[in-house]
């Protein structure tokens, strides 16, 4: 009792140091200070000594000399002066209680005795964590003003160094906050892709320790233990799981990708504390899951509208635009040709630029190209030298139709006021013309006359070049006059009023020849139709018997196939009894198991001298039932 007594004398003289700096000012929050002593190692070794002497095996009270014992088969700690640092560092912590107690079993029976029990929760908190976010160690910490986290003055980097420290984190979340407006129902749904992919690799319990078992022996092997509920409480301040930041994700509270990535921290925080110390953390587990979420959180903050359409994937999902839209290049990797891409980023590494590319076309793949095989998108085809492939089709065809979508995007519909001069009855028969004069361009020439073809081809042309549009006081004031009676007529008109009939008659005789051609070559279209209805019904006939009869044969081979083999299982099926008959008839070899022919006694046979005598010297000549 006197040596730990002074143990924890000197242990006070050594700290003392730090005690001035626990409190700048009296009566107001501190700003730097030792939030613990004790490191997650010790205190996992002092519980694992208090639970086992403890447990319903042992129902021992666990002193001091029980609790070093303990550590010293188990751990391999030796000295007095450790077990006692490591108990004041524990209690000073307020992680250990020490009573007094009235000895209850063995030598300790009726004495008075100090025991060391764990609380099981904390007593109170000033707001920050115990432990540095970066190192995850103790020592004297900063607090950052903000929040809850903590870092040593050498962890941090230079320009957050200051006595009101605002930490990486929250600047972080507040630059996101003022800078960008995400659509939080997107941005939590992505988030919640994210930690449904990752509970597919990571286990359910990140907290499970490997101890040593076997006390007080020399062989060391190594078993999981479930953790006790009480050091999660005792050591975390925040806990969080991915679980947790699924259930948050799905109640959509997070505003920012930055809360996210502090709450994916706060998970591998805590996991490295725990484990801290230990040479069994299972680190092969929690690098692939921190690898992941921030892969996908980087992801997200590079482009939260293609991370959301490659998870969902709609129909022509790549095609889709996002907003803002990527760039869009022909970029060139080593053993391909030029390809279209989207630029996801612009990685620029000192003088080297590279851009980091997302190809057209399935499977989608990602690569660095660098900007000296990078060409702009309206670079003629023609110049790329490209070797057509269904896959570059394929590419082709997606980037039109993203360039589509971008332009349909970007266009707005046009619509007309109310005082808007045009209108429907005086817009309406251009198109109707129009069309009335494509439809008379469609119209199959008739077999005329090369003259009459000549004189009617005009006349579409004519019709079809007449003004679209025509008002209403315009046409009264272009009808032609009526023409005057032939007894009013002057006698010098008489002769060109011969001429004008004349050639009229000559239209209306083109006219009648060019109807009758038309309808000549109506007649014989039709007769032509007629022929080839009745060509293709004797040709489905004809097919139609001869599909009848290939199923008609094909259904005979079936039943002459089935029927063959039929009776070939049945000759397999007898050659197999037989084979099987003549196996039980025979002995085997008590040695090697090959055909016996020499018989020793009761079940035991053998195929060579060999054998017989290996097997006599084994251990036959102490079981060996023939009378001698």
């Amino acid at each position: 009792m006197l040596r730990f007594e002074l143990g924890r004398i000197l242990y006070h003289i050594e700290i003392g140091t730090h005690t001035f700096m626990n409190m700048e000012n009296v009566g107001a929050r501190p700003i730097r200070k030792v939030q613990r002593k004790s490191s997650t190692g010790e205190l996992h070794q002092i519980w694992d000594a208090i639970s086992y002497w403890t447990s319903d095996s042992m129902r021992q009270q666990p002193t001091q000399e029980r609790i070093h014992s303990f550590l010293k088969a188990r751990y391999g700690i030796t000295e007095v002066e450790s077990v006692n640092a490591m108990l004041m560092r524990c209690l000073d912590d307020q992680l250990l209680l020490r009573e007094t107690k009235q000895g209850t079993r063995g030598k300790l029976l009726g004495k008075m005795v100090e025991i060391h029990t764990i609380p099981t929760s904390l007593q109170k908190s000033d707001g920050w964590d115990w432990y540095c976010a970066i190192c995850h160690d103790v020592g004297i910490v900063t607090g950052c003003v903000s929040c809850h986290r903590v870092y040593h003055n050498d962890c941090l980097p230079d320009q957050y160094k200051s006595d009101n420290l605002k930490c990486p984190t929250c600047t972080e979340i507040e630059d996101e906050l003022s800078s960008k407006n995400h659509n939080l129902e997107n941005l939590n749904k992505c988030i919640g892709f994210v930690c449904e992919r990752v509970k597919l690799f990571v286990p359910e319990n990140l907290l499970l320790r490997k101890v040593p078992v076997g006390l007080f022996q020399k062989s060391v092997s190594y078993q999981d233990f479930e953790v006790e509920p009480y050091r999660e409480v005792l050591i975390f301040y925040e806990q969080m799981s991915v679980g947790k930041m699924a259930r948050k994700a799905q109640n959509r509270e997070y505003k920012t990708l930055a809360e996210f990535v502090a709450d994916a921290n706060t998970l591998f925080h805590n996991v490295q504390v725990f484990h801290h110390g230990n040479n069994q953390f299972p680190a092969p587990t929690l690098k692939p899951m921190q690898r992941t979420l921030m892969h996908d959180a980087d992801e997200l903050k590079n482009c939260l509208q293609c991370f959301l359409y490659s998870n969902e994937q709609p129909e022509n999902w790549y095609c889709l635009p996002c907003d803002p839209p990527h760039t869009l290049v022909y970029a060139k990797q080593k053993g391909y040709c030029y390809w279209p891409a989207k630029v996801i980023k612009k990685n620029e590494e000192g003088r080297k630029v590279k851009y980091d590319v997302r190809f057209f076309g399935p499977p989608y793949e990602r690569a660095l190209i660098e900007e000296a095989f990078i060409k702009p998108i309206t670079t003629p085809v023609s110049s790329l030298s490209l070797k057509r492939t269904a896959k570059l089709n394929s590419a082709l065809d997606e980037l039109e139709n993203h360039m589509n979508q971008l332009n349909m995007s970007k266009s707005t519909v046009p619509v007309a006021p109310k005082n808007s001069v045009v209108d429907n009855a005086t817009a309406s028969p251009p198109k109707k013309r129009l069309k009335t004069a494509k439809q008379q361009e469609k119209v199959p020439k008739p077999a005329a006359p090369k003259k009459e073809v000549a004189v009617a081809v005009p006349v579409v042309e004519q019709l079809a070049e007449e003004p679209a549009v025509v008002d209403a006081k315009e046409e009264e004031e272009k009808t032609e006059p009526e023409l005057p009676v032939e007894a009013d007529m002057p006698p010098e008109l008489d002769a060109n009023r011969n001429s004008v009939t004349s050639s009229d008659s000559r239209k209306v005789v083109m006219e009648e020849s060019s109807e009758d051609a038309v309808s000549s070559s109506n007649a014989t279209n039709g007769e032509v139709s007629n022929a080839n209805a009745e060509c293709l019904e004797q040709l489905r006939q004809k097919h139609a018997v001869e599909v009848a009869k290939m199923q008609q044969a094909h259904a005979e081979e079936i039943k002459k196939l089935k029927e063959e083999h039929r009776l070939q299982a049945e000759v397999m099926k007898e050659q197999h009894r037989v084979a099987i008959e003549e196996t039980k008839a025979k002995i085997w070899c008590c040695q090697c198991f090959g055909e016996a022919i020499l018989y020793c006694c009761w079940q035991t046979a053998y195929c060579s001298k060999e054998c017989q005598h290996r097997h006599w010297m084994s251990d036959h000549k102490l079981k060996c039932r023939r009378s001698r």
